[in-house]
């Protein structure tokens, strides 16, 4: 004997008591939470909340449903209790932690590229950084988007080297803030959400005229708040008489060399970015925003489907173009933040990239680039280079970086001959086979430097 779910059953009798004159009235069919849980978008969502802190009057766009008010509601939740004072930040500034919070955008933006960068050696401070600022992962991924030269030569795994000229910025601003016009776009999701509550007010669909307009609200008031911060860009200065900071970004496949001015190396290897509120109740609001958002998020679950067919269309459509627009906001958007935070923390710094067909012709380009512009006392360095890039502690990888450093304290060009690989520490064919092969490797890599010099 069949039974009714007894939910279904009450749901039904429920909505038989009303007349509804609402469109599409008659259909059976309803949307579950389960249906409207799929078309959340929370990191897009998330995404140009954050960004809308980045740009003049962005703030006041973020009236509009949207889906991923969990996930934004439960990334706040984090924000709030990552607040730190801007004394802890700057200490001996002499401002209070009442009067300004710092928040880490990358709990904001984790699928932007503020992430990690990657490790850093110092050629002549020592310095070993396992992980950099987000500035050096933005400049990793601008040198990989470059086209670069091919270089000719043995070929095994391809390594891209990029020459990073960095140039000194003095007019750099702490604060950055981008002045771009106001898309007009961002009128679109606005005017479905309003457009869709309206009409569900309009036909006694209330379950979805209020889920539409809480998510309107909510949305629009945690953009509100986090647009009112600034982005800030902080940075460690150096002692005074600190040596260069030149030094290699990168491992594995693409590698950087970083040349210029110690502070401005400095700002790409230990730059922070802050979000900073000037409130003394940041952690406060931070928290009632993200209460706001998981409260609709769970609204939603229990009140959408109660809704009749129609009104559960209009609030997914709102939401669906909600979504798309996030989608398109956060591509095109993202392009031109790092664009801006090039130009205002690095200018325009000269970058020339190469392929070179193995690892050892890319290790002795770093080596030459180096060595060009060295000062007499620093050519210990390049052992250094070779140990951190290359095999150590075996006898061909040790002959072949004696033979190429020597040829580089002498000033001599990197060509080589029998007399080279014919070492006589080297005893079988095979190990003076290999060493003429990496002694060529140096050569491609010296006939390319020439060049391209």
């Amino acid at each position: 004997m069949y039974l009714p779910d007894i939910s279904e059953t009450a749901q039904f009798q429920a909505r038989s008591l009303v007349t509804d004159s609402s469109p599409l009235a008659n259909v059976k069919f309803v949307l579950n939470s389960t249906g409207v849980a799929g078309l959340l978008g929370g990191e897009e969502a998330m995404s140009t909340t954050a960004l809308a802190q980045m740009y003049d009057r962005r703030k006041w766009l973020g009236w509009y449903n949207t889906p991923g008010s969990y996930i934004i509601g439960t990334r706040c939740l984090r924000l709030a209790h990552s607040i730190i004072s801007y004394s802890r930040v700057n200490p001996g500034s002499g401002v209070t932690g009442s009067e300004i919070a710092h928040v880490d955008p990358a709990l904001l933006l984790q699928h932007d590229g503020w992430s990690k960068g990657p490790a850093f050696k110092g050629i002549y401070s020592g310095t070993s950084m396992q992980e950099t600022g987000p500035l050096a992962s933005l400049l990793v991924k601008k040198c990989i988007s470059m086209s670069g030269t091919a270089i000719e030569g043995r070929k095994t795994q391809p390594v891209n080297v990029t020459i990073a000229k960095l140039e000194h910025n003095p007019s750099l601003q702490p604060r950055l803030r981008f002045h771009h016009s106001l898309p007009i776009f961002a009128i679109i999701p606005i005017a479905v959400s309003l457009a869709t509550c309206v009409v569900c007010g309009l036909y006694s669909e209330w379950y979805a005229f209020s889920m539409i307009l809480l998510g309107i609200l909510a949305r629009g008031l945690t953009c509100l708040f986090i647009g009112s911060g600034e982005l800030v860009f902080d940075r460690p200065k150096c002692a005074e008489g600190s040596l260069p900071g030149d030094g290699i970004l990168g491992c594995g496949q693409e590698l950087v060399l970083l040349k210029g001015d110690e502070n401005t190396v400095n700002a790409v290897t230990r730059g922070r970015f802050f979000f900073t509120f000037r409130s003394k109740h940041a952690r406060g609001l931070v928290k009632l925003c993200s209460f706001f958002l998981i409260a609709q998020a769970i609204a939603q679950f229990i009140c959408v489907p109660q809704s009749n067919f129609f009104g559960q269309l209009m609030f997914v459509f709102s939401i669906a173009t909600s979504w798309v627009y996030n989608l398109w906001f956060v591509s095109s958007d993202k392009v031109e933040i790092h664009k801006e935070i090039f130009r205002n923390v690095l200018g325009l710094p000269r970058l020339e990239r190469f392929i070179f067909p193995n690892r050892c012709s890319a290790v002795v380009s770093l080596l030459l680039s180096v060595n060009d512009q060295t000062r007499s006392g620093h050519l210990e360095t390049s052992k250094k280079i070779l140990d951190d890039f290359l095999p150590s502690g075996v006898l061909v990888w040790e002959i072949w970086k004696g033979i190429v450093i020597e040829h580089l304290k002498k000033g001599l060009p990197l060509r080589f001959d029998d007399t080279h690989w014919t070492h006589p520490d080297l005893l079988s064919e095979s190990d003076r086979s290999l060493l003429k092969i990496r002694l060529q490797d140096a050569e491609t890599a010296y006939a390319a430097f020439g060049s391209n010099k």
